[in-house]
């Protein structure tokens, strides 16, 4: 009888182990937005938000993304005529170093550290340029979280897909 009540105690335990880690893992989740499509996870939640077409959050990381038609931005007095010339005006506009621009596949990314509230936030601001668009997408996460999300905030930049 003892050896019976062991087994089961072990199995039990095993069995409360395998769920509790099933729940650690992150499943894959594809969210749409107009245009935009982008692969995230299950824990991340659709919001909207005034002046982002897009905004996705978890509680460690956020995305958002802008779209600005070409005519806007020429109307506006940009002069801009490729993704690189996007790309170099959003630098300016957060005072960042060209040199700190990396082609990736087929957008251009930098990363930046702001602090807000006593807070340092660390962004990745993807730019993609579509027929007659320019998208600015950008995660974001506290500075202390950033080394444990780089890789994948990147590789859910790559799922990045714009009609």
């Amino acid at each position: 009888m003892y050896k019976r009540t062991k087994y089961f105690f072990l199995l039990c335990v095993m069995t409360l182990l395998s769920f509790t880690l099933c729940g650690c893992f992150e499943n894959p989740k594809n969210f749409t937005e107009g245009e935009l499509t982008i692969t995230l996870t299950d824990e991340f939640v659709k919001s909207s938000v005034k002046n982002f077409d897009v905004y996705i959050s978890s509680e460690a990381v956020a995305f958002s993304a802008v779209k600005e038609d070409a005519s806007s931005l020429e109307y506006a007095g940009y002069e801009i005529n490729s993704l690189t010339d996007y790309s170099h005006e959003i630098l300016a506009l957060n005072g960042v170093s060209q040199s700190d621009l990396v082609k990736r596949g087929s957008y251009n990314y930098f990363v930046n550290e702001s602090k807000v509230s006593n807070t340092s936030y660390t962004y990745v601001h993807c730019m993609f340029q579509t027929a007659n668009a320019y998208w600015i997408c950008e995660f974001v996460c506290k500075s202390g979280d950033y080394d444990r999300y780089s890789e994948k905030i990147l590789q859910w930049a790559d799922s990045i897909q714009i009609k």
